[in-house]
């Protein structure tokens, strides 16, 4: 037994020195000891190198003392496992391969095959994730430092926060890995092509100033670098979520009082900074906060729907779901009780309604779903019994498993810590203040920066599984790909009975009462049959010549949007003036108002009238949502707003919308007019196509014909 510990602990050792000096000088990365003196600091990568070798020279030498009185013939096995390893290494590059294709696409697998893109950066074959991190801490606690901290401040606080953090916590954290693997390959040839240009860039600056292919670029080069248009695009990342995203109360810590900028001090404001510095400062990833207090995934729903995202964020290739504290917040509960059911069921519906608008493609062979994934961060007080606060967990667990999504978790990497002393604060919020119980759902520093560590290891995952999947040919699509379950359209038949057939496109049916294992494939099957159209296979639009390529920016689906208060800052009647001026070219009467808290666009009296304008349109439009308020008593009897849709001179669509209802309340409802319904009958048959055409001149009037009250709180201008 002692000798094959010893043996064993050779074998580590000797691995660790490959993998270490092999992944660092592909992926050209930075480190730096836990000191005080280097945190911060950049070494060269003959420094890093060096130091990698010493630290696996000092481990075998340890070895070699503790088998001095071994025999000689335990030294030849070591020996000669030493070439054993090393022919292995030379050898994992070969091209041997075994072929198989299939009738619907040409294929090949291949085993021990040269990777491309950015698998070709990773040694093969693909060290674990948990592999890469336990060996790289000193260079993600250097990666850690936020740009803001330049004092250093928080250098401690971070080493300790990591050194909790196991690396075991991390892999806690995933929960679940995508089904269909599609978006992660578009991502990494995104990054790819950016990582490719950067990287040409960076030999041609040393070739002309005789730098060593070791030493650091200067900070200002690198920063010309990323400015040049001609740079292909980051992977975009949008983290959509409620307050705890925004980063309130971020700030507190156990270093100062004062602290960093809320959105810049939360992990998705991290996230961006921390890979930058994890790729030696290549800037392959951007990560987008949409966050606004007092959102959950109902907002989601409609944010998602008429594309409410800044004017800074583009489509995404990513989307992270963090609404989870607030789908369990007190204003959710009093909403699923209004609507007669359980907080659970009221959060499976909503995060189902949202998986099926984020994954269903807006239109055939464009705007690719992105890769959605789902971080559970709620551990909060809003519910006081244990069970009851796990619903968001099991809600995410139960729509992930079904719909195949990605979900990481950190809550299940520190319950422990929490539940193991609930006066503790640097994992949640504080529940005793000044010694006493009380409600308290956001966390503070030590939070945000262990869920950056939680979500870049789940990235850090996602692509080290991927690398590790068989690699594949498409002869169609002229590039290599790896062969995973999502690949629907690449299964073969088989004459044996009894065998799986093909999958049905698109995503399953709805989870429903009375959705049954008797009748789900039927079912599948014939929405499959519906929306055919919209998911053809990456092949089939190839064939079509219908594929953009994904290093250009996808456009939102949405040309024109707002809604007030699901964006950042149209709080205030000032504030909604001045997104809806750029575009009215008259107006007779109407003005932003908040009455009782609820801001909109409203008119003066019956005959106000105004008009919207967009010359030359710069993509398809095929409707109009308007977000509408009904209400009810004498003010808003008879309310009717009549909407025409023009494209250059030709009308459209028409139609009058009511303002009332006989509800005691006031509620917000979705009016959609799509472009060719001929509600009324008063357009012209010439005017029956369904979309207004790209370079078209639109234009939109809005009069009210009855009553004298109306309310308009959003509006969208959609492909969709």
């Amino acid at each position: 037994m002692a000798r094959t510990l010893t043996i064993l602990a050779y074998i580590a050792a000797f691995l660790a020195g490959v993998f270490v000096t092999s992944f660092m000088s592909l992926y050209k990365l930075t480190s730096t000891a836990f000191t005080a003196a280097e945190w911060g600091s950049n070494l060269d990568m003959s420094s890093f190198v060096k130091d990698a070798s010493n630290s696996v020279r000092g481990s075998v030498i340890q070895v070699k003392d503790a088998i001095n009185d071994e025999n000689s013939k335990l030294m030849k096995e070591i020996a000669d496992l030493q070439k054993t390893i090393e022919h292995l290494k030379k050898s994992s590059g070969t091209d041997e391969a075994s072929e198989r294709s299939t009738d619907e696409t040409k294929y090949t697998i291949r085993t021990n095959s040269k990777q491309t893109g950015m698998c070709s950066l990773l040694p093969q074959p693909a060290p674990t994730a948990l592999s890469m991190w336990s060996n790289h801490l000193p260079h993600i606690l250097n990666a850690s430092q936020h740009p803001e901290d330049r004092g250093n401040v928080y250098r401690e606080f971070t080493s300790l926060l990591l050194h909790y953090m196991t690396p075991d916590r991390m892999q806690r954290g995933v929960k679940t890995l995508p089904l269909d693997w599609t978006p992660v390959e578009r991502g990494l040839d995104v990054m790819y092509k950016r990582w490719k240009f950067i990287q040409d860039e960076v030999d041609s600056y040393r070739s002309k100033n005789n730098i060593p292919a070791d030493n650091a670029v200067p900070p200002n080069v690198m920063e010309d670098i990323h400015k040049n248009p001609k740079i292909p695009r980051p992977l975009n990342v949008v983290v959509m979520g409620g307050s705890v995203t925004m980063g309130v109360v971020c700030h507190i810590n156990p270093v100062t009082q004062t602290g960093i900028a809320r959105r810049n001090c939360a992990w998705p404001g991290r996230l961006t900074s921390f890979f930058s510095k994890l790729f030696g400062g290549y800037e392959l990833v951007q990560f987008h906060t949409v966050a606004m207090g007092g959102t959950n995934t109902e907002s989601g729903i409609t944010m998602w729907d008429y594309s409410l995202l800044p004017g800074d964020t583009p489509y995404p290739d990513v989307v992270i779901n963090a609404y989870a504290t607030n789908d369990m917040h007190y204003n959710s509960v009093q909403s699923a009780l209004a609507k007669n059911i359980t907080l659970e069921r009221s959060v499976i519906e909503l995060n189902q309604d949202y998986v099926r608008q984020v994954l269903t493609p807006k239109r055939e062979c464009g705007h690719p779903p992105p890769l959605l994934l789902y971080l559970d961060d709620y551990l909060g007080n809003e519910q006081n019994e244990v069970m009851t606060t796990m619903i968001s967990s099991q809600a995410i667990h139960l729509i992930s498993g079904y719909y195949g999504l990605g979900s990481i978790s950190y809550a299940d990497a520190v319950r422990d810590i929490i539940y193991g002393d609930n006066k503790e604060w640097w994992y949640r919020a504080n529940w005793f203040e000044n010694g006493a119980y009380q409600r308290a759902v956001h966390p503070h520093m030590g939070m945000h920066t262990s869920t950056t560590w939680i979500v870049a290891f789940y990235f850090i995952n996602l692509v080290t599984t991927y690398c590790s999947l068989p690699a594949r040919e498409i002869s169609s699509l002229q590039r290599h790909s790896h062969l995973h379950a999502g690949l629907d359209q690449d299964s073969k038949p088989t004459k044996l009975l009894g065998g799986p057939k093909q999958r049905p496109r698109g995503l399953p049916p709805a989870l429903t009462d009375d959705l049954s294992l008797e009748n789900i494939t039927q079912l599948w099957l014939d929405g499959a049959e519906s929306t055919n159209k919209l998911w053809k296979s990456a092949t089939e639009c190839a064939n079509k010549g219908k594929v953009a390529s994904n290093d250009e920016q996808i456009e939102k689906p949405c040309m024109y949007s707002w809604v007030v208060g699901l964006e950042r800052f149209l709080d205030k009647t000032k504030n909604l003036e001045g997104k809806l001026k750029p575009q009215i070219i008259s107006n007779e009467g109407w003005s932003a108002a908040d009455d009782n808290g609820k801001l909109g666009w409203v008119p003066a009296g019956n005959g106000s009238k105004f008009t919207m304008e967009w010359k030359s349109v710069t993509q398809p439009v095929r409707a109009l949502t308007l977000m509408i308020m009904r209400s009810y008593g004498e003010k808003w009897e008879g309310s009717r707003l009549k909407v025409e849709i023009w494209s250059d001179q030709k009308l459209m669509v028409s139609d009058e919308i009511v303002g009332f209802h006989d509800k005691k309340t006031s509620e917000t409802y979705n009016i959609k007019m799509k472009i060719g319904d001929n509600s009324q009958g008063t357009q012209s048959d010439a005017a029956l196509d369904n979309e207004i055409t790209i370079g078209s001149h639109l234009k939109v009037t809005f009069e009210l014909v009855g009553g004298k009250a109306f309310k308009i709180s959003g509006m969208a201008i959609c492909d969709h």
